[in-house]
């Protein structure tokens, strides 16, 4: 039932961004661009035990007239850590198993000039007793083909200068 809660969530996002607009006198048509993602999280903490293990994830990024809606579902986690809040952001690299720092930084759309939400795609979530988390924002900028690769679940909420703690998992998401 979650599950199609998410695929609607993201219908209704293309319908809130448009399927695609033509410029007056241009004779353009801009299409919207679609990244789907749907698998087990990576444990990027395998020496501990945490919340995320064995987990899984979908996540959709839609973007048209520049800007981006991100939403991402998480199922399989840790029914006794409900009410805990982590943070998520969209990274540069890939997911590898045991390799946190493989992700590389958040993907930044200044390179790096600002951290906070208006440059950086934040996802924080709560753990829900049916062991879900859900998050959506909408950023005001379009990720380049090739800009970012996975989403990162972080230990703590985000802080105010985007650093959340540990990283504990990792969905693979090619931008």
């Amino acid at each position: 039932m979650r599950g199609t809660k998410l695929w609607i969530g993201a219908i209704a996002a293309l319908a809130l961004l448009g399927a695609g607009t033509q410029s007056a006198g241009a004779g353009t048509y801009e299409h919207p661009k679609v990244v789907v993602s749907r698998g087990a999280l990576s444990d990027l903490s395998t020496v501990t035990a945490d919340p995320t293990d064995g987990a899984s994830g979908a996540a959709f990024a839609i973007s048209a007239h520049g800007q981006t809606r991100v939403m991402m579902l998480l199922w399989g986690l840790d029914r006794a850590q409900a009410g805990i809040v982590h943070g998520a952001h969209v990274h540069v690299g890939p997911c590898v198993a045991g390799s946190g720092a493989s992700a590389g930084p958040h993907y930044n759309a200044t390179g790096g000039a600002s951290i906070d939400e208006s440059a950086e795609v934040w996802l924080d979530f709560t753990i829900t007793s049916f062991g879900f988390g859900f998050a959506s924002t909408t950023v005001p900028f379009v990720i380049p083909a090739g800009g970012a690769r996975s989403i990162v679940i972080h230990a703590a909420p985000t802080a105010p200068n985007g650093t959340a703690g540990p990283r504990l998992a990792c969905l693979p998401m090619e931008f």
